[in-house]
């Protein structure tokens, strides 16, 4: 396990907001508290699957005063929007955002804004996913020696595992001999693994308590971290290339430095 610190540079970090909203402000029982001229639409689902769908909508609304707005859509599987599988996705108004949904299940959504101590909702839409395809390349699945940065003496054991009820996510276990799993996508005709944003794959707190999670972000050809998602590449023999990756730490402060640059190679073991 790689437990060196080495070469920590100070980078800008990577700003990824995350806006919660209070239980209490998503009931309709305080709508009428709602004290400002708004007008909100609908949302609007689209590109609906077996596994994601997205969603955005429109409003407009006075800010006059007030610290600020948030605003988002509650997406439940029952009509009163009570049940255990209730979740928002926070977004912006006409900002698209994707977000996870089970196959062959209805869904009730509606938008909201909350301001201040009021909220206000849009009318109620439904939308029906889609039955769960059959997951393509089974042969993904299974244990695996990986090595390194080439090095293909330093090897260590992997798994990936069927996400069940999906038809093209996987769980990849002990990614870079961390010992967490991190998650991802398969793209069965580019033979492609799109490996979930910034995900953690050690957790540097067992080994230095000023700081908390190393994970891994995709490399842009000057050598510089960026959003988008790691991408593997991989065959029918059982071999799988994840290209050159950065690797990040973050501090108990939540500053992000670089920690280095990897490269991950598997090889499916003989069943």
């Amino acid at each position: 396990m790689k437990r060196n610190l080495f070469s920590i540079a100070l980078i800008s970090a990577l700003a990824i907001a995350f806006v919660g909203c209070n239980d209490d402000l998503v009931k309709d029982d305080i709508d009428a508290k709602y004290n400002r001229d708004a007008t909100i639409s609908a949302p609007v689902v689209t590109d609906v699957t077996d596994a994601s769908a997205t969603v955005t909508f429109t409003a407009e609304f006075d800010t006059t005063n007030l610290a600020g707005v948030y605003c988002g859509v509650v997406i439940s599987t029952t009509e009163d929007f009570v049940d255990s599988t209730k979740f928002e996705v926070v977004l912006a108004p006409g900002e698209v955002k994707s977000f996870l949904v089970d196959s062959d299940t209805k869904y009730y959504a509606k938008s909201y804004i909350a301001v201040g101590t009021g909220v206000k909702y849009s009318e109620v839409v439904t939308f029906q996913t889609e039955k769960a395809k059959e997951f393509e390349d089974k042969y993904l699945f299974g244990s695996y020696t990986a090595y390194d940065d080439e090095d293909t003496e330093a090897t260590y054991d992997m798994e990936i595992s069927w996400i069940e009820g999906t038809s093209n996510r996987i769980n990849i276990i002990n990614l870079w001999n961390g010992g967490e799993t991190v998650t991802a996508s398969v793209d069965f005709e580019k033979k492609q693994i799109i490996v979930d944003v910034a995900p953690k794959v050690y957790d540097y707190s067992q080994d230095d308590k000023n700081y908390t999670w190393v994970y891994l972000l995709n490399m842009d050809s000057g050598g510089e971290p960026t959003e988008d998602p790691i991408v593997a590449t991989y065959d029918e023999n059982g071999h799988i290339s994840f290209p050159r990756y950065f690797i990040a730490i973050d501090d108990v402060d939540g500053n992000m430095y670089q920690y280095g640059v990897g490269k991950t190679d598997m090889v499916k073991n003989a069943e």
